[in-house]
């Protein structure tokens, strides 16, 4: 009788220890959710205003630069220039500078030239 009762703890601890550590493979191997980073459109933003202010040519105009996340991308900014300057050549200046500041997806140069 006392080899029964021997036998049936060890195949319970057996059974218990096996499951235990299936579950634990389980958990383990379940992979992470890519972190999503999320720029800031406001410091993106603030960032390009920077930058077109540093321009001699285009700091005259007190250009108005706002910022959203880009829907398909939120960790980059889609950035919109609002304004007027004096020639067109102002206003591509003005797109190439936004462009290049990092964090930006996409320019909308809204920036009316006088001629």
């Amino acid at each position: 009788m006392k080899q029964i009762k021997l036998i049936a703890t060890l195949l319970t601890v057996a059974v218990l220890s096996t499951a235990c550590s299936s579950m634990a493979e389980k958990k383990a191997a379940a992979p992470e959710a890519p972190k999503v980073v999320v720029a800031d459109a406001a410091a993106v933003a603030a960032t390009v205003k920077a930058a077109l202010d540093a321009d001699a040519s285009l700091k005259p105009f007190d250009l108005k630069v706002t910022g959203a996340n880009d829907k398909k991308n939120p960790s980059k900014v889609d950035v919109t220039i609002d304004g007027s300057v004096e020639i067109g050549e102002q206003m591509a200046q003005a797109g190439m500078i936004a462009q290049e500041v990092k964090g930006v997806q996409y320019v909308f140069n809204n920036i009316m030239p006088k001629n």
